[in-house]
């Protein structure tokens, strides 16, 4: 069913789209040639919607073949630049606006992506019996995603459960499918090999590169309260805070570990909750719970530090330590130490 130009475009990842690039042989000294100017600056844009917007627009006013083609294009652009904030904004940017179509699309379509590109086991649910479910999926399949959505409403125990199937209605079903397609487009990034690219390729990257620097800097200011010292983060702190605000899947563990630390090293609640606003999955109500909780305001009141170095060691949340990580045991130690260090 997925076999037309439109359907391509809309979901440039799936077989058919990537064998239609393949057959076009399009190679990337060519891009710089006036007849794809409209690809490359699509392509362009894609990236800038990423940075600014957290979505890309589906733009078929342009034409589909200029929408499919900007998008490996846009993929080069990425991996050449290679930024892991900007892989994950622009691999989370893609998946958003392919959940936002996959909602409008019919149902055989959404099954068609799970089953052939992703090899899900799924059914269609007939509505008159099955309302208001739309599709049954294996819990194994299930589990491979949901738990990256930390809303409660996502946990396998709050879910139709019936002879290891989950039941979904669409907009579920096709929340799950954007998962997956945001995982498959940071592995596509990650593994496509750098090309060598002519000076007007160049160029544009070198434009995304300053719209990227100006987001980075946005959010430093932002979202970095005045009284913070960012420069003194522990390793396992400032790649869980990296992780946080390119909005990517950060573990429970990993979550509290960032927010008692942000919160002991003197950063506000309602700071913090600003924080979590890229995270896909962000609910303000269940975030300020949490964070209120783990900063004593809710429940016994006890303020919580975060773990220590060996427990962030068991749980893999240390990235590798520095030399100061060798003098020191917990995270805020390293944080005050770091502070003095800087101040002298």
């Amino acid at each position: 069913m997925l076999v037309s130009k439109e359907d391509f475009a809309k979901y440039p990842f799936i077989i058919g789209a990537v064998d239609y690039v393949k057959r076009l042989d399009l190679k990337t000294d060519e891009l710089s040639q006036p007849e794809f100017s409209a690809i490359v600056t699509r392509a362009e844009a894609r990236i800038e919607e990423a940075l600014l917007d957290g979505i890309i627009k589906w733009e078929s006013r342009l034409g589909y073949d200029i929408e499919l083609l900007s998008y490996p294009v846009a993929i080069i652009f990425v991996s050449n630049i290679a930024d892991n904030y900007l892989k994950k904004r622009y691999a989370l940017a893609e998946s958003k606006r392919i959940q936002a179509l996959l909602k409008e699309d019919v149902d055989e379509k959404l099954t068609e992506i799970a089953i052939s590109i992703f090899g899900w086991k799924v059914k269609r649910l007939p509505l008159e019996i099955y309302q208001p479910f739309d599709f049954s999926l294996s819990f194994i399949d299930y589990l491979r995603n949901a738990p990256n959505f930390h809303d409660f409403r996502w946990k396998l125990v709050n879910k139709h459960l019936i002879n290891g199937e989950v039941f979904l209605q669409k907009d579920e079903f096709s929340r799950l499918i954007s998962e997956e397609v945001r995982k498959h487009i940071e592995n596509t990034i990650n593994t496509s090999p750098k090309v060598e690219l002519n000076p007007l390729l160049l160029q544009r990257i070198e434009h995304i590169k300053q719209r990227l620097n100006i987001r980075k800097e946005r959010i430093r200011i932002k979202e970095q309260p005045r009284n913070i010292i960012s420069a003194a983060y522990p390793p396992c702190i400032k790649n869980l805070y990296d992780y946080l605000i390119s909005g990517q899947h950060i573990s429970h563990v990993g979550r509290f570990t960032l927010t008692s630390f942000l919160l002991n090293a003197g950063m506000k609640i309602e700071k913090l909750i600003k924080l979590y606003t890229p995270i896909s999955d962000f609910n303000q109500r269940l975030t300020r719970y949490q964070v209120e909780h783990i900063a004593g305001v809710r429940g016994s009141g006890t303020k919580y530090t975060p773990p220590s170095c060996e427990t962030l060691k068991t749980h893999r949340l240390c990235p590798g330590p520095d030399e100061l990580c060798s003098r020191i045991k917990h995270p805020l130690a390293y944080y005050r130490r770091k502070i003095r260090m800087i101040k002298k």
